[in-house]
Order: structure tokens, then sequence, then C-alpha cells
């Protein structure tokens, strides 16, 4: 698969998870298809005698990680996108205050989970 289409399946995520009502079977799927597809990976060992193990495992710990990296440019991509729309549709808009918002809401609810 290659890169540019990893990052369409990470903006179709973001498209989907904006959607309105009777859209969460449809991110559901999209985000199975995605776990199949995109980070889903299986490598064939060759045998142990005659390859360095230890470069095996780099070669394709690399080559999974260039996946997450095409999938987060996707998702970062979409997001630049709709911020620079809203920002340019909102006078007021305030982009990193929004940002900030969602982390506070982050750090509340993983207070809320620690024991007490």
């Amino acid at each position: 698969m290659r890169n540019e289409e990893i990052m369409q399946r990470a903006i179709g995520v973001l498209t989907l998870m904006h959607g309105g009502d009777g859209e969460a079977d449809d991110l559901r799927l999209a985000l199975k298809l995605l776990q199949e597809d995109v980070f889903s990976y299986s490598v064939a060992v060759p045998d142990a005698a005659t390859e360095d193990v230890a470069e095996f495992v780099r070669l394709a710990l690399e080559q999974v990680m260039a996946r997450v990296a095409a999938f987060t440019a996707g998702l970062t991509l979409g997001f630049q996108a709709v911020a620079h729309a809203y920002e340019e549709q909102c006078e007021d808009a305030d982009v990193a205050a929004v940002l900030q918002q969602l982390a506070l809401r982050l750090e509340s609810q993983r207070d809320d989970e620690r024991p007490a």
C-alpha cells in the first residue's frame, strides 16, 4: 500500500468522525478496514542460520513505522485543512484554544480514572 493511500484512509477516518448521526457503523467499518489494510502486517521470518535476526527485526520495524508515519501525516494534513477553513470562515476562530481545551479535557478524564 502506497503512503498516499494510507494518508487518504486517515483523512477518510477524520471525515467519518465528523459525520452526523447514523455514521457510527461506517466509522467502525473504516477502523476495521484500517486495522486489516494499514496496521496489519506479517513478515516471513527467514532461516535464522542465514540471517542476522536483529537486522531483520530492524528492517521489519522500519516498514511498520513508515506506515504509521504515513497515517499520522494523513491525519495532520486533514487537521490542517479543517483548521485553515475554520480560521478563514470564523473571524474569532482560535484553533489553539480549541486544542488547549481538548488537552485539558483529556487531563481531567485521566484524573477521574486515577484511583483515590
